[in-house]
């Protein structure tokens, strides 16, 4: 048959033909100018793809077809279509196709096409997408000056899979990190870093702090020194400071009024850094080294993620543009209250939101506003995507109506999408009074607990088992939900966790490397028996649920696919010998396209598939 030009091999393919000849056999039967909808089943027993358009079809027409034709029902309906559909070039792919009650339409596909489809799953790795659109996807946005915690796990987590589901639908992914150096929170911190020099001063130590690492090496055993200290040591230091500052901002009133005056000594600073170095080099220099420290850990944690961005912001580069951009703008968006400018929210149904401060400061709302304007400026071709928690809903909906109202342009082609929260299921964490859950103190207690059970295993692959149970545990979830994690479940052989999939992974390339032919080009598979098809059928499915992962930007639904697939794979495996059996040329061809599909799906994760373990 023809297939759909430029669109996935595979099953992807399938659903769209099905929707493209349902679309023209609606149109000849009844006269309609329909979308159908096809879903790929759950239970395969029914098939492989379901459609309710004869159902939809029906109650337009009210039973009568565009040539007077009567339809008694819409199964009525749905019979004539599936006549149709037979007479196109669409039924070479199905075994068959049925009408189930109310009025569904089912497709079967036949043994040739799931081989076939099972084939281009082999050619993944030298399969280039076709680029339709540029996207700026902005994810991580961490604050500096403060530890890198499990909260910023479930960030990069999700956003690095979003950008990869996103690449392989054919999107053009430009990795944007928009990270807070300036604002009341470096204040604090600085004003701990302070704190602390004095004390140490009093007490004679020449300014050297001595402070312990928290949550082990950083960087897999590799310290790295910076001044005599360890790039980590320094972090703990200003995870420290912040807690220190946070506390004597809310208890003590001169302390407040000195974190106030070095908050507005760094917004003079990125203002006219020359002219800070003068009046206060102590305030500037400080800002600098911590700043540095900070950003230079987090691109470790990035690191062992696997994130590469592509585009660095700011909040010391937005800062003066989005307090040029807002004074532009008033007062035709924006009006004056108590000294401070607002965007006055309620006419909109919405909340007020300041702006800019009554001492002239860009608040965050100001500094996104610039954000939006020099994405737009480096990537004009592009639209955006921005992912926070769920707490700054509210926030963005006000933000974006500003935007719309100083750009329309640009706020059209802007997104918000928002994730839950994350805890251990032991208790919650806080930032604000240093009791965190640290990302890399996580990764490194999930691998002391798999190297229990793995003892033989290299450290490479360890962190690579330890980095998949965490991204699984949490992209497993739906994105908008709450999740307390469990590192007992997260590594769970047994069950739905990251080291269960790349087991069975390399089990499957254990099992390809014990075949004595797997040429599968030189001895073509022709037939496959019952129970192979069955595996053959959700094999088939990889793509339309990879697409529906990136469309619904739900990499959960990637993951409940996978562990099925993975399952069965297993459940098979437990009950039918593979190696040396007279079907082995026909077992090992699907479990080398399970092996394939599994490896990509990881991939779209951000999950490593290890060969062996």
């Amino acid at each position: 048959m023809n297939k759909t030009t430029n669109t996935p091999a595979g099953e992807v393919d399938s659903k769209l033909e099905i929707e493209n000849s349902l679309k023209r056999a609606i149109k000849d039967l009844a006269g309609l100018e329909i979308e159908p909808v096809v879903n790929v089943q759950q239970d395969l027993g029914k098939g492989d793809f379901s459609t309710n358009a004869a159902m939809i079809a029906f109650a337009r027409v009210k039973g009568e077809g565009e040539s007077g034709k009567k339809f008694n029902s819409p199964a009525d309906l749905a019979e004539t279509i599936i006549k149709k559909l037979q007479q196109s070039e669409v039924s070479s792919e199905f075994d068959k196709i049925e009408t189930a009650a109310p009025g569904f339409i089912n497709f079967w596909l036949s043994n040739d096409e799931i081989i076939s489809q099972m084939k281009t799953i082999f050619e993944f790795d030298k399969t280039k997408k076709r680029i339709s659109k540029e996207l700026i996807l902005e994810f991580g946005d961490p604050n500096p000056f403060k530890e890198p915690h499990i909260g910023h796990l479930r960030n990069l987590t999700l956003g690095e899979s979003l950008a990869r589901l996103f690449e392989f639908s054919g999107v053009k992914v430009i990795r944007a990190n928009y990270q807070g150096d300036v604002g009341l929170h470096v204040a604090k911190a600085l004003y701990g870093l302070l704190q602390n020099q004095k004390s140490h001063l009093r007490q004679g130590s020449g300014g050297q702090a001595k402070i312990s690492a928290k949550g082990g090496s950083a960087s897999g055993g590799k310290n790295q020194k910076l001044d005599g200290r360890t790039l980590e040591d320094k972090v703990s230091l200003l995870a420290e400071a912040y807690a220190a500052g946070t506390k004597a901002y809310d208890e003590d009133e001169s302390a407040k009024k000195e974190i106030m005056s070095i908050n507005k000594k760094i917004y003079s600073a990125i203002a006219s850094a020359e002219a800070n170095r003068q009046n206060d080099p102590e305030i500037y220099s400080l800002w600098q080294k911590g700043r540095d420290w900070s950003l230079d850990y987090f691109e470790i944690l990035y690191e062992k993620l696997g994130i590469k961005y592509k585009s660095y912001y700011f909040e010391s580069q937005t800062a003066p543009l989005g307090q040029v951009i807002t004074e532009k703008n008033f007062p035709k968006v924006f009006e004056k209250n108590d000294g401070a400018i607002i965007f006055r929210g309620e006419k909109y149904g919405l909340h007020t939101r300041v702006f800019i401060t009554s001492e002239r400061h860009a608040t965050y709302e100001a500094k996104d506003l610039a954000l939006a304007i020099l994405k737009d400026e480096n990537y004009p071709k592009a639209s955006s995507i921005i992912m926070t928690a769920n707490e700054q809903v509210e926030y963005f909906k006000v933000l974006l109506k500003a935007l719309e109202m100083v750009d329309k342009r640009i706020a059209d082609k802007t997104k918000h999408i928002s994730y839950g929260f994350i805890n251990l299921k032991e208790g919650k964490m806080s930032s604000r009074t240093g009791n965190v859950i640290s990302a890399f103190w996580l990764l490194e207690e999930v691998q002391k607990r798999i190297k229990k059970d793995f003892k033989e295993v290299p450290v490479e692959v360890l962190e690579h088992l330890a980095v998949g149970a965490v991204k699984w545990s949490m992209l497993r979830f739906s994105r908008e939900s709450n999740i307390s994690f469990s590192i007992e479940e997260s590594i769970d052989l047994a069950g739905n966790s990251g080291p269960y999939m790349q087991y069975t992974f390399a089990r499957i390339q254990s099992l390809l490397g014990k075949g004595k032919n797997t040429d599968f080009e030189a001895n073509p598979v022709k037939n496959l028996d019952p129970q192979l098809l069955a595996l053959g059928r959700l094999i088939c499915q990889f793509e339309i649920h990879a697409k529906m992962a990136a469309d619904k930007f739900s990499p959960n639904i990637l993951t409940d696919y996978l562990f099925k697939l993975a399952q069965n794979f297993n459940a098979y495996y437990e009950k039918e010998k593979i190696i040396g059996t007279e079907k082995e040329l026909e077992k090992l061809f699907v479990t080398k396209a399970v092996g394939k599909v599994i490896k990509k799906g990881l991939y779209l994760l951000g999950i490593s598939s290890p060969e062996k373990i």
